[in-house]
């Protein structure tokens, strides 16, 4: 049977140089009330430009409709697929899963529709799509391909490091009392998520150097003669970039790091500043091949 795999655009596979045929649900981006549409009118560079030059800016992002969702599954459907294997980001971050949910069930005598959490962001998310894609050419079925990116997802760690909170405060991802005591103390979080899909705090500390160098520090704990997939993730901070580069190539034997660009979604929510430290672990995406062979730590 025909399967199209399907992904929520706050992975941000457009902004990765790689050939594929993932059909993305895209995202709906307000800035100071005018509407953009994932991907197709506003980029991440063009959106973290304007965050930078216009510090008044509201900027919030709402998911697809459902009229938008049914419109994609009938043109699909049209088009021969007899299955959708459907990736969201978190649930416990986006009502998007559950507009995806309620528009399949409409679907369901029509076609056979896998609606899958990440419970993740950005990169993770988009390599969890194209393992999908990967495996379904493979002619793996669609529990065997979930089955698969909840290992990915265990494997997977994401260390974030904000400058400002303000951004995460407005769009409710972290609570205003978390955010306002950060910026009393002069704190620099570090994010992550959690295995259930949550993005949290975990670290707090007084500086960005200070946090960049808990993070290189986690990751040499954790990679200690295993396979990995390290990568940095980018808000377009080139110095802060190259500094956490650095900081990896002393401290751990990786000699070479990926970066990759936040999506334009997470720069929305997050604020258009700070960097993360991301990794597989054990368990590597197929698709890390497109950015360098995996790395013994």
């Amino acid at each position: 049977m025909r399967r199209k795999i399907i992904d929520t655009s706050t992975s941000g596979l457009d902004n990765h140089n790689i050939v594929h045929d993932i059909e993305l649900i895209r995202a709906h981006i307000f800035i100071n009330n005018v509407q953009f549409i994932d991907g197709k009118n506003i980029t991440t560079k063009r959106l973290r430009y304007l965050m930078t030059t216009m510090n008044s800016s509201a900027v919030r992002t709402d998911p697809s409709t459902a009229e938008e969702l049914a419109e994609m599954f009938h043109q699909l459907y049209q088009q021969g697929y007899q299955e959708l294997f459907i990736i969201s980001l978190t649930s416990k971050h986006s009502e998007s899963i559950k507009i995806i949910q309620q528009v399949a069930d409409d679907f369901k005598e029509h076609m056979d529709i896998y609606v899958y959490d990440s419970k993740d962001i950005d990169v993770c998310e988009a390599m969890m799509a194209l393992e999908a894609e990967h495996m379904t050419k493979k002619g793996h079925s669609m529990p065997e391909i979930a089955s698969r990116l909840d290992k990915l997802k265990s494997s997977h760690t994401m260390l974030f490091a904000v400058n400002d909170l303000s951004y995460l405060m407005k769009n409710k991802k972290v609570s205003s009392v978390s955010g306002i005591l950060a910026s009393i103390f002069n704190i620099k979080p570090i994010l992550t998520i959690t295995a259930e899909g949550k993005l949290i705090i975990a670290k707090k500390v007084r500086s960005i150097d200070k946090s960049l160098e808990y993070m290189v520090k986690s990751l040499a704990k954790r990679i200690q003669g295993r396979d990995c997939f390290v990568y940095i993730l980018s808000t377009g901070e080139t110095q802060l970039d190259n500094k956490l580069i650095n900081k990896i190539k002393q401290q751990t034997t990786i000699n070479y790091v990926t970066v990759l660009p936040l999506s334009t979604v997470s720069v929305a929510n997050q604020g258009p500043t700070g960097v993360g430290l991301c990794s597989f672990i054990d368990e590597i995406p197929y698709a890390a091949k497109f950015y360098l062979q995996p790395t013994s730590g």
